[in-house]
């Protein structure tokens, strides 16, 4: 067989930017051939990336043909493997395990280096390292040297932590004979290279599509590229980039990695052949090759214009860009050009984005119309169904309860799988709305134990909170012991996920690979040491998911010709229409990592790249998939609600296009993106919304209330959409999970200490020195019977000692005006208006019996107390009790007029309290009646009627859509308003 590379050594050649590459290769490969006969191609060996790739490059030599031999397709990281002489390599998670050990027991002996709750955060940061340097041929040892480019004390500090790596790492190796997986690889590489420096093969090996990301693939590429039948094929190779661009190369260009391995074979640029020698590029690969210039060059583009403008519509035609308002915006469009694309039977369309939360957004898109993406990258198992399951149960069995994830458990679809399922949701609904979603029950839930045996009133008794359906459940979320071999932690979790869960758990690819990590788990759990803490397992489950891997669960119906693909797939190539998604800065490209361990000089002298060497990476692939015939530009302005920055590979095109030919070209890519997202909103919009007008429902006669609080008449003032929504529509607001004390349990615990203070002195008062003490006891037993943490409960214990003094001050000129007659007393009144009887209920927080004669009606408070103005308008609270009192009588205390009516504050700031008088109002009935009426027949329950203040917030707001008409308050009259106040 004659030579297929008749060139001499050393061979790089290269492809421009946007080649299909799998077709390429097939063609010069072939080419190459010429008359040889058809065995002759099984006798080359091509090495490849990525599986994927191969799986490319197969269809590509099958393409067009009945039957064909294949050359040896292999991926890059199988060549040399096993050559070295040297111990095996330590498997993954336990690596993973034993780095966790080793800092923990770190930790033990360094508190002040951190908690050792960190220790698995810190180990998977540490693997990180030392694979980098081990990939990039850095010794442990180096690590002495960085402290003399930074001797600053935390640095000094870091590399005594550092001290894992660098003998505490080898002796743990040396010790089980095994060897590191990186360090292994360097080693078989080198074996493969001592070989070939021996006796080179003769057969004709290609190394194609890697550009020699690590020092360790860069010796393999240069060795390949002088054996005698040896090349290296380069993707994405700029052919058009001058000498000033390569002399200002720099880690974030996309050609860096090619410049390195060029300098390590002693090459120039300009000796890169092409592998298909009539294959020029484009004009689409000559535009990004000025956009992309590295900073150094870039003024290169004012004498590039000229030249630019003879090829710019040709680079453009066929380039578009969408510039949407948000990713969902983004997301519609983008899936409704690769439909559109189908329809025009294009044979592959793919989208290549970094960003995960667009691809799910574009899949679930493209779900409307049946079509079913080709998911290429697969998903990581911690994020598939079965994943999410074991890791909220591994949550909640060694974690602090917590409410929200107990939820998201118990609604997840893989819970009670089976017959059962019906009556477990049943349960769950019911534990929701009675326990978790009631704040003064939820508080009281901080384990599984607590739910199981909470009691909820319901109708006139009670009843248990967990239903029969959820017992099997929470018995299974029995919390794990706070330590325990590692290995019976993962055996315990995995029962309990079953029993949850079942047989379906396993079932689908994702459960058959949660399985397959439960085992390998199990296995390597030694590695962890004797003891492991339960406040860990759960970081340390979420590196045996990382450790499985990503899963590829094929949908039912994939459609082949449609694919959604990570950035690292754009150098394949060969899709009529490629659609890059998601081009805003720190996602493509991703921010640089912060390397917590070392800082940029001190990486610098020991050999390591530097973090903007991944920027360079994704900026290859971005020139890769952009230089398609036809391609896509897409990027959204805002995301979660902030502006977003556009990527700097689409900063540097928009300025370059911008000075061409008065910006017509980009002008033209921008109104190809602009109808593509009318066309998106046209098939998902129908006509848009008149504005959005304050709400005035105006109910039936019959189904307004005829029994309303005194709170409620307040709201009634303020805001009467929510008497409405409450008493009409009959919802009530829902509390957050998960809800933690706040200053409505502070309230409660000032409010119970000063009633159980005047409960038990309500007989006599005990005198100044005697009440102290009192009050003391009273205020240490209602903090200590609060739900607040026990910082919260320490302040709430402060204020009241802030407040003591002033409060025994005020209580005993209260006690020399009269005595105390009944606390949390309830009364009812009833009268008549035009729609009829009405009842007026209230509660008083306090009611003395004056001396003079009369009632005085005090109420608790523990936040702000309204002012004089405000009482008058707003708050009718006391004054309405004050009827209720003369009228029908409180409960506890005599029937008789209030003389008295005042707010007690009990703040606990300043001088602990403060004391707001407020005067009986003698007209309080006939405005009552007056208000009440109004809203008897066809007055309209607007919202926020009269809020008060600026920052007044209803239960109700969203579901008046407040947050649509707010902005037009101004600008029209409340319908039917009724002035303020009763």
């Amino acid at each position: 067989m004659r030579p297929i590379f008749e060139e001499p050594g050393p061979r790089v050649f290269g492809l421009p930017p946007g080649a299909d590459f799998a077709a390429s290769l097939a063609r010069g490969l072939r080419a190459r051939l010429g008359d040889a006969p058809p065995e002759a191609l099984a006798r080359i060996t091509v090495t490849l990336a990525t599986g994927r790739a191969i799986r490319a490059v197969e269809r590509a030599f099958e393409a067009g043909t009945e039957a064909t031999f294949l050359p040896r397709l292999a991926p890059i990281a199988a060549l040399g493997a096993g050559m070295a002489e040297a111990p095996p390599a330590i498997g993954a998670l336990e690596r993973r395990l034993t780095l966790t050990r080793l800092v923990s027991t770190f930790l033990a002996a360094s508190p002040e280096s951190g908690a050792p709750v960190a220790a698995p955060g810190l180990a998977a940061a540490l693997a990180d390292l030392l694979d980098e340097m081990q990939r990039e041929e850095v010794p442990p040892a180096r690590l002495d040297e960085a402290a003399e480019t930074d001797p600053a004390e935390h640095w000094l500090r870091t590399l005594q932590f550092l001290a894992i790596l660098r003998e505490k790492w080898p002796e743990h190796l040396a010790a089980l004979d095994l060897s590191d997986r990186e360090a292994l690889r360097r080693l078989d590489v080198a074996a493969l290279l001592s070989e070939w420096a021996g006796a080179p093969p003769e057969a004709p090996l290609l190394a194609a599509g890697s550009t020699g990301s690590t020092r360790t693939t860069q010796d393999l590429l240069a060795a390949i590229a002088r054996l005698p039948q040896g090349a290296v094929l380069l993707p994405g190779f700029d052919f058009t980039l001058d000498a000033a661009g390569w002399a200002g190369m720099n880690p974030d260009h996309p050609q860096y990695g090619a410049h390195l391995l060029l300098k390590r074979l002693g090459m120039e640029p300009t000796e890169v052949r092409r592998w298909e020698r009539e294959a020029e590029p484009t004009a689409r690969a000559r535009l990004l090759s000025h956009a992309l210039r590295p900073a150094p060059a870039t003024d290169g583009w004012r004498a590039a214009l000229p030249e630019i403008r003879d090829y710019a519509g040709a680079a453009t035609e066929g380039l578009t860009l969408i510039e949407a308002e948000s990713p969902a915006r983004e997301a519609e469009a983008i899936a409704l050009l690769m439909r559109e694309a189908l329809e025009r039977g294009e044979p592959r369309v793919a989208l290549t984005t970094p960003d995960i939360g667009l691809a799910r957004r574009v899949a679930a898109e493209l779900s409307r119309w049946g079509v079913a993406p080709d998911m290429a990258a697969g998903r990581p198992l911690g994020l598939t169904p079965a994943g999410v399951f074991a890791r909220l149960v591994a949550r909640l069995l060694s974690r602090p309860f917590d409410q929200a994830a107990l939820l998201a458990l118990l609604k997840h679809p893989l819970a009670g799988a089976g017959e059962e399922r019906g009556a477990l949701r049943a349960a769950v609904s019911r534990l929701e709305l009675k326990g978790l979603r009631r704040r003064q029950v939820a508080l009281r839930l901080r384990s599984v134990a607590a739910v199981a045996a909470e009691m909820v009133k319901e109708g006139e008794g009670e009843a248990p909170l967990a239903a029969p359906a959820l017992l099997p459940v929470l018995a299974a979320l029995e919390p794990m012991p706070e330590a325990a071999p590692l290995s019976a932690l993962v055996a315990r979790h995995r029962v309990a996920a079953e029993a949850i869960a079942g047989a379906a758990l396993f079932e689908r690819a994702d459960g058959a690979a949660l399985l397959a990590a439960f085992e390998r788990f199990g296995a390597a759990a030694p590695a962890l040491g004797p003891e492991a803490r339960a406040a860990e397992y759960a970081d340390l489950f979420e590196a045996a998911l990382d450790d499985a891997g990503e899963v590829r669960d094929p949908a039912a119906g994939a459609d082949a010709r449609i694919v959604i693909e990570g950035q690292r797939e754009a150098r394949i190539g060969g899709a009529g229409l490629v659609i890059l998604g998601g081009l805003n800065e720190g996602t493509w490209p991703a921010a640089p990592p912060v390397d917590p361990w070392l800082s940029r000089p001190m990486r610098a002298r020991i050999g390591l790249p530097p973090p903007e060497r991944r920027i360079g990476l994704s900026a290859h692939d971005f020139l890769s998939a952009a230089a398609a015939p036809r391609a896509v530009l897409s990027r959204a302005g805002k995301a979660e609600g902030a502006p977003t920055t556009p990527s700097r590979w689409l900063s540097r095109l928009v300025a370059l296009l911008s000075a061409v030919e008065g910006g017509a070209p980009l002008a033209a890519m921008r109104a190809r993106g602009a109808a593509a997202l009318a066309r998106a909103d046209a098939l998902r919009r129908a006509p848009p919304p008149p504005a959005a007008k304050r709400p005035a429902p105006n109910p039936p006669a019959e189904a307004r209330p005829r029994k309303l609080s005194v709170t409620e008449v307040e709201a009634l003032i303020r805001d009467p959409y929510a008497i409405y929504a409450r008493h009409v529509l009959k919802l009530r607001p829902l509390d957050p999970l998960g809800a933690a004390a706040d200053a409505r349990d502070r309230g409660e615990v000032l409010h119970l200490a000063v009633e159980r203070f005047v409960e038990e002195t309500m007989g006599r008062w005990p005198g100044r020195e005697a009440a102290g003490p009192l009050f003391d006891r009273i205020a240490a037993e209602a903090v200590s019977a609060s739900v607040g943490a026990p910082s919260q409960a320490l302040a709430w214990e402060m204020r009241l000692a802030r407040l003591r003094d002033w409060f025994l001050a005020e209580e005993e000129a209260r006690r020399a005006e009269g005595r105390p007659a009944a606390l949390e007393a309830s009364g009812v009144l009833e009268f008549v208006t035009r729609g009829g009887d009405f009842t007026l209920r209230g509660r008083a927080d306090r009611v003395d019996a004056l001396e003079e004669g009369g009632l005085a009606i005090y109420d608790y408070k523990s936040g702000a107390t309204p002012s004089k103005e405000q009482a008058r308008i707003f708050q009718k609270q006391l004054p309405l009790l004050a009827l209720i009192a003369e009228a029908a009588g409180l409960e506890g205390a005599p029937r008789a007029a209030a003389r008295r009516l005042a707010y007690i504050a009990l703040s606990g700031a300043g001088e602990g309290g403060k004391t707001v008088e407020i005067e009986p109002e003698a007209d309080a009935l006939a405005r009552l009646v007056a208000l009440i009426e109004a809203f008897e027949t066809d007055r309209p329950y607007i919202p926020r009627a009269y809020p008060e203040e600026s920052g007044f917030a209803s239960d109700y707001d969203h579901l008046s859509r407040f947050g649509e008409w707010s902005d037009r308050v101004a600008e029209e009259a409340p319908p039917g308003a009724p002035e303020p106040g009763p």
